[in-house]
């Protein structure tokens, strides 16, 4: 049965989108010749390592963050900041608590690395964004306990695990979970929460002209997206960035969306378009990236993994509305349903919330999608993921609302796909 609902998935978008060159969609954009492909990667090419769990600090257990800033410059995994309820749980009324210790960890000492305490941010953050540029790591944006910010930093470090922050401009509004790229030395932001109203722009700062600041591009369309996932990558003509995931809050009547689909930024054109919809997941669902990870793989090649699952986070995030609904209309029934699933929403086991397992492999050229796993490793939002020696890592993260692992795990990718 799940068989034949992915292949009349895939039918459909892939008749449909014959027809469909030099049309516009729903949201105003060109619609693509896209068509759903979908086929299975060799997982015997992939092996998991496991690296040292991130520690805690000097006043918290090693429980894992969320949202840290995550990177590799000088053959060093750096995790900076992130966040997660050191005392009691959520659930009991816990507090969430915010960091600036930066970590290191050599990663070409393999099985005997060890996590140092390499430096402090200029003060506690989660939830911003990191682009790596020929520079260094940049990082910017984020928020705390008390607000947004607005900063932007170039982080390095050398072999002797050295931590060195030089400022850069900062961004036009304060800006949080929002997601970055990097062409060159051109960095992208897009999405996010800025000056705390979802948003759907994008900005830029060129590393080479710093002076001329954050330059405002074109918005992208549709909703707009907050946690979204954002990738560099070739296409075969150019640099383009490829926009994912990320969720439009309820607004008054407006129903909260969950976008489904891959969009793309051409920078030399300062153009959107329709790129594809992600596959579905096997029982034929709709998935989303929202939470999840994003990076280039190879010269043609997107990986995607993690985040929330589609219908699990879009009756969290839309059932506001659907309450407030159903007292207008004194739907007394509804409401109690809707109140208990609300109150019962934190209390799920780890299972319950389908974080995504599945690694998905998206050829920028062929535009066809591959999929492999699932693996538990991957099913976790808000986590940190860097590229290292054909190596995706994958740094700590949430394996349901409010409760984070400390682990790092490492999947090896062997053979081109």
């Amino acid at each position: 049965m799940k068989q034949a609902l992915l292949l009349l998935f895939c039918l459909f978008y892939s008749l449909g989108a014959q027809g469909r060159a030099n049309v516009i969609n729903e949201i105003g954009l060109p619609a693509s010749t896209f068509r759903i492909e979908i086929k299975k990667a060799k997982e015997t090419a992939m092996k998991w390592i496991k690296w040292p769990d991130l520690p805690g600090t000097e006043t918290t257990a090693s429980l894992g963050v969320s949202a840290p800033f995550a990177g590799v410059w000088e053959h060093q995994l750096i995790v900076a900041g992130g966040c997660n309820f050191p005392g009691k749980p959520v659930t009991e009324g816990g507090s969430k608590r915010y960091y600036d210790e930066i970590f290191t960890l050599d990663l070409r000492a393999g099985a005997d690395a060890e996590w140092k305490i390499a430096g402090h941010l200029p003060h506690p953050l989660a939830y911003g964004a990191t682009a790596i540029t020929p520079d260094g790591m940049v990082c910017l944006g984020g928020n705390n306990n008390e607000k947004s910010v607005t900063d932007v930093f170039l982080l390095t470090t050398n072999a002797q695990q050295t931590i060195t922050l030089t400022e850069l401009p900062a961004l036009p509004v304060a800006l949080d979970n929002a997601a970055a790229a990097a062409i060159g030395r051109s960095v992208y932001v897009a999405g996010g929460n800025a000056d705390g109203k979802p948003s759907n722009a994008l900005y830029c700062l060129d590393l080479q002209e710093p002076a001329k600041g954050w330059q405002r591009l074109k918005d992208f369309p549709g909703p707009a997206r907050v946690q979204p996932v954002w990738v560099a990558q070739q296409n075969g003509e150019e640099a383009t960035l490829y926009l994912a995931g990320g969720f439009q809050p309820v607004e008054g009547e407006r129903a909260a969306q969950v976008p489904t689909d891959l969009l793309a930024y051409s920078p030399s054109r300062k153009t959107w378009s329709e790129e594809s919809l992600l596959p579905p997941l096997a029982d034929g669902a709709l998935r989303t990236l929202t939470g999840g990870i994003g990076l280039a793989y190879g010269d043609h090649h997107l990986v995607f993994a993690g985040g929330v699952n589609y219908n699990c986070f879009l009756a969290a995030v839309d059932r506001p509305r659907q309450m407030e609904e159903a007292r207008r209309n004194n739907e007394a029934e509804r409401l109690n349903a809707l109140q208990t699933a609300a109150a019962e929403y934190m209390f799920h086991p780890v299972e319950w919330y389908k974080f995504n397992q599945d690694l998905l492999i998206y050829n920028t050229l062929t535009r066809e999608w591959q999929t492999a796993g699932p693996f538990e490793p991957l099913a976790r939002a808000g986590a940190g993921a860097v590229w290292y020696n054909q190596q995706l890592i994958v740094v700590n993260g949430e394996l349901k609302p409010g409760v984070r692992t400390p682990q790092v795990n490492g999947l090896t990718l062997t053979e081109e796909f």
